[in-house]
């Protein structure tokens, strides 16, 4: 059988890779790109400090050190053929101390292992040659890295989808697989694209979505916003770890809500003093989960935590005029010769749907920015950051010089209070939930809870997580400093609680779907999408 309807569910920045591979690969098939969002690069793409990675770190000779070398090779001349916004201006690590230049000489060793080209140790009087405001003990350079529009990346991908004859069917979103011998059928709904909220990356201006070009027939989009009207109802229906909970948030069942995140942390770690710090935090969601309870009169909750009434409207806004019954119904989308899923942040359930194995699950873990003005630019010429922590693996920072010449400063990462809650007073119980049932999430809490304190304090308080960053760069101005962007980060997690940084994938006959990807995939995102294809592919065309 021949291939001619391939369907990729996803349009970040993999799963346009993946299909701009397809139509490079079979310029005859018919290629569809299905996302509920409105645009590209929607949620994790879209969010980011734009940072390349050079290979600094990765394990010699592992596949994921493979990848990233060969997705330099292919991003570097696409993005200058394509005119994405690139810049290099190199990336400087720097210890504070003996434990760290340990580590900072470990990574060196691997980084030339990996041939990163120019890599070197700067000692503390070579470190002002570098970055002249930067203060530390030990430096790594790396002259070549660099910064990019990850977003307008994205965008040129999806414009090469649509050049090759390609379809993107945007405010659609996929719901479940029927996986037969040789074609898979999509089923899925359609999302009013006005009861999209936007999320604050595209306010902060990371975003560049509106350069996909114009719409093609069937499609929609250039908002920048996603449509999750009824995700809070929708996903109690598709996602397996939250299928045995009552519904907290619309109060059916008479019986008090399940036991919270928050309380679920006190009843684990209240007596530990990194917990401590936190409680003021915790008790705005404790606060929050009794809210939602005590609005048992069928009326739900939204992003941003607000009562939503049937209408669909935050409470004191107009109505929609659209009610909850009058929501779309599910319906066949199309059968394909081969589906490769691409969904980051909904992968486990989208796996689950399809008949997969629910592991790993997928955690979230929201990554806040900051900005600094222009002004500030010259106390940083390029990217600097914080030496890894193997025992800390969301404890790193850095302060990029940004395309725009203003600082960006983060990430700030802690555990999401939703898949896709970019307000940051928003929050979503079936998410929170669905974390908190997860046996992988509080293994991996209690295997890193003595390092849990270093970004406890930081979530509390702007102030402290600036005062770290001035560890590096004491020049920088605290009071220039506002809240940019925030992204929220798909993180694959095993049942044991160790975390997935690998590429992986799962097949059950003509269905792939992408469950785990590198840290850094979007510098790798054309190699991994070679090796998607392949995979998709194997044995398929016969």
């Amino acid at each position: 059988m021949s291939i001619s309807r391939v369907a990729v569910v996803g349009a970040g920045i993999l799963g346009v890779a993946a299909a701009r591979e397809v139509t490079t690969r079979f310029p005859d098939a018919e290629i569809t790109v299905f996302d509920k969002a409105e645009s590209v690069a929607a949620h994790q793409s879209g969010h980011t400090s734009g940072i390349v990675d050079s290979g600094l770190d990765q394990k010699p000779g592992s596949a994921e050190a493979k990848l990233t070398r060969r997705g330099l090779e292919l991003l570097i001349p696409y993005m200058a053929e394509s005119g994405v916004p690139y810049r290099e201006c190199g990336q400087l690590l720097i210890a504070q101390n003996t434990d760290e230049a340990e580590r900072l000489e470990e990574i060196f060793a691997r980084a030339k292992d990996n041939e990163v080209p120019g890599a070197r140790l700067l000692e503390r009087h070579e470190i002002g040659v570098v970055e002249p405001a930067v203060r530390g003990v030990l430096g790594l350079f790396s002259p070549h890295a660099a910064i990019a529009d990850f977003s307008a990346f994205t965008a040129a991908l999806a414009s090469d989808v649509r050049a090759a004859g390609g379809t993107f069917r945007f405010g659609t979103e996929v719901t479940g697989f029927d996986t037969m011998s040789n074609e898979v059928r999509l089923r899925g709904r359609s999302v009013p694209a006005d009861d999209s909220p936007t999320g604050d990356g595209a306010a902060a201006g990371e975003s560049d979505e509106d350069d996909c070009g114009a719409n093609t027939a069937g499609e929609r989009g250039g908002s920048g916003k996603d449509a999750v009207d009824d995700q809070v109802h929708d996903r109690d229906q598709r996602d397996d770890q939250v299928h045995d909970r009552p519904r907290t948030y619309r109060g059916e069942e008479d019986r008090e809500p399940v036991i919270g995140i928050a309380d679920e942390l006190r009843e684990r770690f209240g007596q530990q003093d990194w917990f401590k710090q936190a409680e003021s935090t915790l008790g705005e969601w404790t606060q929050k989960v009794s809210d939602a309870w005590a609005n048992r009169d069928g009326s739900r909750l939204g992003d941003s935590g607000s009562r939503l009434g049937d209408s669909g409207s935050r409470a004191g806004d107009a109505p929609s005029g659209r009610s909850r019954s009058e929501a779309p119904a599910e319906e066949v989308l199309g059968s394909f010769d081969i589906v490769i899923v691409c969904a980051g942040l909904q992968t486990d359930r989208l796996a689950v749907a399809a008949g997969l194995d629910a592991e790993p699950r997928i955690v979230p873990f929201t990554s806040d920015f900051y900005r600094s003005p222009a002004t500030d630019t010259e106390v940083v010429r390029g990217i600097i950051g914080s030496v890894p922590d193997p025992q800390a693996p969301f404890a790193e920072t850095s302060i990029v010089r940004g395309l725009d010449d203003g600082l960006i400063l983060g990430p700030n990462t802690f555990v999401a209070l939703g898949r896709e809650a970019y307000d940051r007073h928003g929050f979503d119980l079936a998410d929170i939930t669905s974390t908190a049932r997860s046996k992988g999430f509080w293994k991996f809490a209690a295997q890193t809870a003595k390092t849990a304190a270093r970004g406890v304090k930081p979530l509390v308080s702007k102030t402290a997580f600036v005062d770290g960053i001035r560890r590096f760069v004491p020049e920088l101005d605290p009071n220039a400093v506002a809240p940019g962007t925030r992204g929220v980060r798909a993180q694959a997690m095993t049942a044991a609680g160790e975390l997935v940084d690998d590429l992986t994938m799962t097949r059950r006959g003509r269905l792939t779907v992408v469950r785990s990807v590198p840290k850094w995939a979007a510098t790798s995102a054309l190699a991994i999408a070679e090796t998607i294809v392949d995979r998709a592919f194997e044995n398929a065309a016969r």
